[in-house]
């Protein structure tokens, strides 16, 4: 089978055989923010054209491709949510080689009642978990981080924070932007560590921010530590105001920053270790065994 993670800037593909193996991986820049609806039957074409050529492939899409802003909108499935969930709610879309499938996201509401959604993490999540009745802690940092509870092999509940998308802002844009340097040097983890330690003192996120710039203003932070020093305070403060029902958490994410949230989590004496590579192809791979079961 044929298994895509497709987000907001980029394309992931994978060709897995019948036991699960990655037999080959295909990446693009080409995220469904710069894409039309009528452009993703040509997008596959161009990116995997030559796997669409072998006979009887199943092809499964995740992430933000099923938004509203993507090919075809999949309605979420609510929580809690098992894997089995997920396949009544495949939602179609018709490729130049035939039919696929778009994984619907899950929807959840916080504890103070708002709704939460996420497309994509659903997949990842039940890709790491090791066994299905399993009771997990996930977070996956990114551009809109998620914290998960999974009880029995179901995701519970969870909940988002836009820690990525206002760091990318504020490093572009205002008064922080111009206190830093404009290309990244080496991770100065001394100067994370610090960020992560402020963000649990008095006076809250909007003042430590602002803190930035005094700092850089009276020579208390060095322009080249200031990027990495801003980074912890903001996942600092995206931790300290998540709540854990205990034990161990497991990240999903790129490596360089799932090891800045490790620091982070053990900064505040949460034991925590990085999920394994390629969740979100082991996840697709499970939903295409049941929808091959279905079939059957």
């Amino acid at each position: 089978m044929i298994g895509i993670d497709w987000g907001s800037s980029g394309f992931r593909a994978y060709l897995l055989a019948d036991d699960g193996d990655i037999l080959d991986t295909r990446t693009a820049p080409r995220g469904i923010m710069a894409l039309k609806p009528e452009d993703y039957p040509r997008v596959l074409r161009e990116e995997i054209g030559d796997w669409l050529k072998r006979p009887g492939e199943m092809l499964l899409l995740s992430g933000m491709v099923g938004s509203r802003q993507g090919w075809r909108e999949a309605p979420y499935g609510d929580c809690p949510a098992a894997i089995a969930d997920l396949v009544p709610k495949l939602c179609p879309v018709e490729t130049e080689s035939g039919k696929a499938f778009i994984v619907p996201g899950l929807t959840c509401r916080t504890a103070d009642g708002l709704p939460d959604v996420m497309r994509g993490e659903e997949v990842q999540i039940f890709g790491a978990l090791e066994n299905d009745g399993e009771d997990a802690v996930f977070c996956l940092p990114g551009t809109h981080s998620k914290h998960v509870i999974v009880r029995g092999g179901r995701i519970e509940r969870f909940a988002t924070s836009m820690t990525g998308e206002v760091f990318a802002h504020l490093r572009q844009h205002g008064l922080i932007a111009a206190m830093l340097p404009r290309e990244p040097g080496p991770f100065d983890e001394a100067a994370f560590r610090e960020g992560v330690a402020r963000s649990g003192t008095a006076g809250g996120l909007l003042h430590h921010l602002f803190g930035i710039r005094t700092q850089r203003l009276f020579d208390e932070l060095a322009a080249e530590a200031a990027p990495d020093y801003f980074s912890g305070l903001l996942i600092g403060h995206e931790l300290r105001s998540s709540h854990w029902p205990g034990g161990s958490v497991r990240i999903i994410g790129a490596s360089d920053l799932a090891g800045r949230y490790r620091l982070a989590f053990r900064h505040l004496g949460i034991a925590a270790e990085i999920a394994p590579e390629h969740a979100a192809a082991r996840g697709l791979y499970r939903i295409g065994c049941l929808l091959a079961g279905e079939r059957a």
